[in-house]
C-alpha cells in the first residue's frame, strides 16, 4: 500500500549516506532544526491554550506572551 513512500525514503537516504559528512550534518540541520523547533512552538501554544481553558482559577495568570487583558491574537474580544 505504502511502497512508494517505502522506495522514495530509500532513495533519499540512500542519496544522504552518499554525501560527505559536512554536508550531512549541514543538511539535516537545516531540515530538523527549523522543524523541531516549529513543532515544539505548536505543542506550547497548544498546551498553553488548553491549560487557560481547563483552569478553574479566575486570576491564573495568562499565556506566556501575553499580558494581563490583551486577547489573543486573531481573536476579537467578547464582552
Amino acid at each position: 500500500m505504502l511502497e512508494w513512500l517505502v522506495e522514495w525514503y530509500d532513495g533519499v537516504e540512500l542519496w544522504l549516506v552518499q554525501l560527505p559528512y559536512p554536508l550531512q550534518v549541514t543538511l539535516v540541520f537545516a531540515v530538523l532544526l527549523p522543524l523541531c523547533w516549529g513543532l515544539a512552538r505548536v505543542i506550547d501554544r497548544g498546551i498553553d491554550g488548553l491549560g487557560a481553558k481547563l483552569t478553574r482559577v479566575r486570576d491564573a495568570e495568562p499565556p506566556v506572551g501575553r499580558r494581563d487583558g490583551e486577547p489573543a491574537r486573531g481573536r476579537k474580544e467578547t464582552a
